[in-house]
């Protein structure tokens, strides 16, 4: 697998997960209510972000620091 098809694959589908596992972790033990719905929201908003900013961002990145 290619080195830019890991880093697209993380900031799109690796890090909305961390951050949505981290959001319902605090919210459970903060006392709140944890509906999954209410946290798509979240999941596919920081997804959309990883795909187009953060993932080809770090790729461009990646690539000149190797040059």
């Amino acid at each position: 697998m290619s080195k830019g098809l890991k880093i697209m694959l993380f900031w799109s589908l690796g890090f909305p997960v961390i951050l949505t596992a981290l959001r319902i972790t605090t919210d459970y033990f903060l006392g709140r209510d944890v509906e999954l719905f209410s946290y798509s929201a979240v999941f596919l908003g920081t997804a959309a972000a990883g795909l187009i900013f953060a993932g080809p961002l770090n790729y461009y990145i990646s690539k000149s620091q190797e040059e």
